[in-house]
Parts: structure tokens; sequence; C-alpha cells
């Protein structure tokens, strides 16, 4: 026997019968523990052994590969973990960066009532596909998973470039949000994958900071190319720098191949289940979307979709909990109150974060006069408190394993920081913008780590667990934040129409003259209308439209509330302690070095897996350990 061999055998669980007592080791019991792990009897065997012993042990792949397998060290690491969040920074950069050329495309292709689909095409497919990438993973492996997920956002940046016409441009952007899925959920699993638990807390940082900085970076950076170069290379520049990322990732990221049989794989996907999922998901999300822009609530189109799209997904859920031998969505995932409480956690107060950039952009561009890169610098103190909160969160958690703590100040600060927001007024001084974004920003620095890692340490145990757990996690936050940004367009139009109604007829002789011959709507898509209007009545519709945005601030306070009733039930386990699994690798290394025979070693490494567990939680920690 090998010593690789050695290493992977002595990472599988314990074969045990019922009564938990580890098998004579012969031959055939060697032999068998080195198979793929994919008897459902075995798995809750396993599991069991695990709960009585108390030790911590993540779920394998599912694809037959060992997680011990994955791990990768020193400048591979490096480059792996480089290449990913360049990949997750253009992702994150795409969302946001159209912000600032929504203007100049509408004017260039003369379809103006069509520019909110750059950003809806690319959140809506974005959010429903990021679910099945999880189990196509599972059958590919995560790299090539990857790999075409980046090629099928290169793709779609490319049609975005190029495009000669809106539909062309909508299109791509569609196009991009389907690799833009795979890019957001597998960025997470694999830096999840590469490094044990006990050291991930430092990956989730550079994540978290990542997404919030290019979050920010994007009207910047949309808003200096539309003004000095073209519109165009907002998307162009995904072509360099996605094509240099994923050469890193080819080169840093060269994990086993999958030991399934891929056709038979493909064969058990969940076909039935994906299209239910899917489908349902974007009609309902269509419902929001049209209802916010192109039709009236109580039109037909609205009315429709959202009664086609919830029995779609009512379909959905159904057949997978009840008749799918390969969930999309796993039972023992969904069953589990601590990950459900993780998802609801980061889904709540992402959500309300990404509104409050949206429309604090909206109120320094349109209330302030700021243009789209003094509004990106205005958000600065916001992503510098997320980038600041998110480094001090994840070093602690990383020295002292507790994860809960910071979950439950995230819930409590975010709430706090979307009441605080709708203080801002017309004429608020810049001390006061600056110190209201910074709770929002904390709240969120905050939640990224927690939420994450807490659903991880709770993930099933059965192979492809903690996969699908990361995936469910990051398809919730998408989701979510997808609604809520389409949400927060229908309260903010539908709030200035009736305060429009409500006020113009209260207003002076002056002001009421200037509005006859406006068009409401043309100040809603565009604020160089206010530019042609005397002080007073440009006054008078700015103040309009900041009760609106307080609005949208009052939405955030609902969708912080969820993560602060969510947050107080993730789970209480810390994470691995590292001196502990140092000291186990250190003796795992002596005996496969050793002059022991093959079968001593191996019976040395099964009782070391039995002496030293990878927790290692002393009684202490066992009382505090509850959930």
């Amino acid at each position: 026997m090998s010593k690789k061999e050695l290493t992977s055998s002595s990472s599988s669980v314990k074969s045990s019968d019922s009564s938990g007592v580890p098998k004579p080791l012969n031959e055939d019991t060697i032999q068998q523990e080195q198979l793929p792990r994919q008897l459902p009897e075995d798995l809750e065997e396993q599991s069991s052994v695990h709960s009585r012993s108390g030790h911590f042990k993540e779920s394998d792949a599912g694809d037959g590969t060992l997680r011990e397998d994955q791990y990768i060290h020193g400048t591979r690491l490096v480059l792996c973990f480089v290449s990913l969040f360049l990949c997750l920074f253009l992702f994150a950069l795409d969302q946001t960066i159209v912000a600032t050329i929504l203007s100049t495309v509408g004017n260039k292709f003369n379809a103006f009532e069509n520019v909110g689909w750059l950003s809806s095409g690319f959140l809506l497919t974005m959010a429903v596909f990021i679910q099945p990438y999880g189990k196509l993973s599972i059958i590919f492996g995560r790299k090539w998973s990857m790999v075409v997920a980046v090629v099928i956002f290169e793709a779609g940046s490319l049609m975005c470039a190029l495009a000669p016409t809106m539909n062309v441009l909508i299109g791509g952007r569609v196009l991009a949000g389907v690799g833009g899925a795979g890019i957001q959920g597998l960025t997470f699993v694999i830096v999840s994958e590469v490094v044990p638990m006990n050291k991930r807390p430092v990956g989730m940082t550079i994540l978290s900071v990542t997404f919030a900085v290019a979050s920010v970076l994007g009207p910047l950076i949309g808003g200096a190319f539309t003004t000095h170069v073209t519109w165009r290379w907002s998307f162009y520049i995904n072509l360099p720098v996605g094509g240099f990322a994923l050469a890193v990732f080819l080169y840093s990221f060269r994990p086993p191949f999958p030991k399934v049989d891929i056709w038979e794989e493909l064969k058990q996907f969940d076909y039935i289940g994906t299209f239910f999922f899917i489908s349902g998901s974007v009609i309902f999300l269509l419902a929001i979307t049209f209802g916010s822009s192109d039709f009236a609530w109580d039109s037909g189109a609205v009315i429709s979709c959202f009664i086609i799209g919830p029995i779609l997904l009512i379909i959905f859920a159904i057949w997978n909990f009840r008749f799918s031998k390969n969930q999309i969505i796993g039972t023992d995932v969904i069953t589990t109150p601590q990950i459900i409480a993780s998802a609801l956690s980061i889904s709540g107060v992402f959500s309300a974060f990404i509104v409050t950039m949206i429309y604090a952009s909206v109120y320094f561009q349109v209330i302030r006069d700021s243009s789209a890169m003094g509004a990106g610098l205005h958000l600065l103190p916001c992503i510098i408190a997320v980038v600041i909160c998110s480094i001090i969160s994840g070093g602690t958690i990383q020295k002292f394993r507790y994860v809960k703590p910071w979950g439950i100040f995230s819930g409590i600060m975010a709430p706090i920081g979307a009441g605080l927001l709708s203080l801002l007024q017309v004429d608020s001084s810049f001390s006061k913008q600056v110190g209201l974004l910074i709770v929002m920003g904390i709240a969120t620095g905050a939640q990224f780590q927690p939420a994450i890692i807490s659903a991880q340490i709770k993930a099933p145990k059965t192979p492809g667990g903690t996969i699908m757990t990361t995936i469910f996690i990051n398809a919730s936050r998408c989701l979510s934040s997808a609604i809520a940004a389409t949400l927060s367009d229908a309260v903010y139009t539908s709030s200035l129409k009736n305060y429009f109604k409500s006020e113009i007829p209260k207003a002076s002789p002056q002001i009421q003259k200037a509005l006859q011959s406006i068009d409401i709507s043309s100040i809603m898509s565009s604020n160089t209308v206010l530019k042609t209007l005397d002080s007073t009545t440009e006054r008078f519709i700015k103040e309009q439209m900041m009760k609106s945005i307080q609005n949208v601030f009052y939405m955030c306070i609902g969708w912080a509330a969820i993560s602060t009733l969510a947050c107080p039930f993730i789970t209480n386990k810390r994470l691995p302690n590292m001196k502990q699994m140092a000291k186990k690798e250190e003796k795992k290394e002596e005996i496969l070095q050793g002059d022991a025979s093959d079968a001593e070693k191996e019976a040395q490494l099964k009782q070391l897996d039995a002496e030293i567990s990878p927790e290692a939680a002393t009684n202490e920690e066992k009382k505090t350990e509850t959930n």
C-alpha cells in the first residue's frame, strides 16, 4: 500500500458495527474503506459515530474524492486565491458597473424604456442558476465547472461590448448572469475546499472585502469609461482580466478528477426538478420586475406571473422532497435549522446593503448633484467600514473560534444602520452622510463570515453536504438581493408618483406652472431635467425624491430585521482547534515515515483518528455547543 493510499484511508471515517466498535483490520476491510462511500446506511452510521465521539468531520465532495485530497498549500494556494478573487471581483463589478451607463446606453439605442433590463436580466439569471451549479460541480468537478462559468461570463461580456442593438445587449447581460451564477457560488465552494475549516475565515474575509470594494468601484469605473472612452469598455474590461484569472486558476487549482461515472451521474441528474426550479423562480422574479417597471401591479401579465411562478415552485418542492432521487436542494440541508438561520441572516443583511448602495448612489447623484465618480467616492466610508469589520471579525473568529457573536452583532447593527439612513435629508451635512453610512457597512462586514462558516459547521456529513450547503447559502443571498433590488425600484417609483400626485396641488402656482410641461417619468429616468428648472421647482422635486428614497430605506429596515430574528439561531459550535489538528498531522507524518509494516501503519493511523478529534473540544466548550 502506498503512502498516499495510507493517508487517504486514514482520513476515511472508521467502519463500525451497530455497537460502534471498529471492525477488525483485514484486507477486505481496508479495501472496503478505500471505496467511495455511497451507501446511505454507511453514511448514516458514519455520521452517528462522529456524533457520539464528538469529532468534527466535514463531508467529502460526493464525487469519490476525499476532502483532504482537495487541500493545496504554498504558492499554488496563493495563486488559486488570487485567481478566485479576480473572478469574484469581476462578477461583483458587473453587478453595479451598469448603474452609470444606463442613460448613455438608452440614448445610444433610443430605447430608454428597456435600460432597466440591463440590471434585472443579470440579477435574475444569476439568482436562479446558482443552485444547479452545485450539483453539476459534483459531477464534473469544481475546476471544470468554474472554467465553464468563467467562459460563459466572458462570452456574455463580449456580446455586451459588441452589441449593435439594445436586445443584443440585454441578451449578453442574461448570458453573463448565467456565468456569474457559477462564479459567485463556486468561488465560495472552492475557497472552502482548498483549506481546512480552521483556516477558512481568512479566505472568507478576503472574499467579503473583494465583493464590497468591487460593488462600489463599479459605478466609478463605469462612469470613468463612459466619460473618457466609451461605455463598451465597461464590458471589454472583463475579457483581459478574466482571461488572466482563468489562466492562473487552471495552473494553480489541480484537484483530483471526480471518481464517478459521469454519464451515469448525468442520467441520474434531476432534470425535472431543475426545470421546475428555474422556470418557477424566473417567472416569479419576472412578476416583480414587470410590476416595478413595465406593467401595472394589477395587470394580467403581472398577476399571471404571480400565479404561475409560485405554482411551479410548489411543484418543484413536492417533486424535490418527495420523489427526486438526486435532489437539487437536499432535504438534510433544508431541514437543518441552523443552516436556514444562516441563510436568512446573510440574506437579510446583504439585501439591505445592496439596496442601500443603490439608493445612496441615487441620493448623491440626484439630490446632491454629484457625478457618478463623486457618488462612488461618497460611498467609500461605508466600504471602508465593511473592509475593516470583515478583517476584524475574520481575525477574531480565527483566533477564538467563536462564530455566533459576530452574527448576533451584525443582526443588531443592521436595522439600526438602515434606520439611521432614513434620517438623510436634502441638505444633510457631509459628516452626517458619512456617519449614517458607516453603521450599515459595519453590519455587513460582520455578517459575511459567520453566516457561511456556521452553515458549513452544521452542513450534512453526507458526501457533497458542504458543497450543497455553501451553494444554498449563496443562492439564498443572491435570490433575496435580486428581489430586494427589484422591490426597491417599485417602492421608489410608486412613492414618487404618489408624492407628486398629492403634493403638486398643494404647491405654489409657480411650481405648478413649471411642472405642467414636464413628464414625471422623465424626471425619474434622468436627473438632467432638473437642471433646466428654476431653483424653487428643483428643490420641490428633490424633496419628493428624498421622501421616496427614505421609503426605500424603511424597506431596508424590514430586510435587516430578518437577520435580527434569524441570527440567534445559528450554531453555537466553534471552529476546529488548529493546534490539535496540527499535532495530528505531525503524528500522521511520523507514522507514515516510520519503519512499521503497512498493516501496522494502518492500525496506528486509525488509532490516531480515535485519539485526536479534529475539534478536540474541551469540557467547557462542549457545554456551549448545544446547537
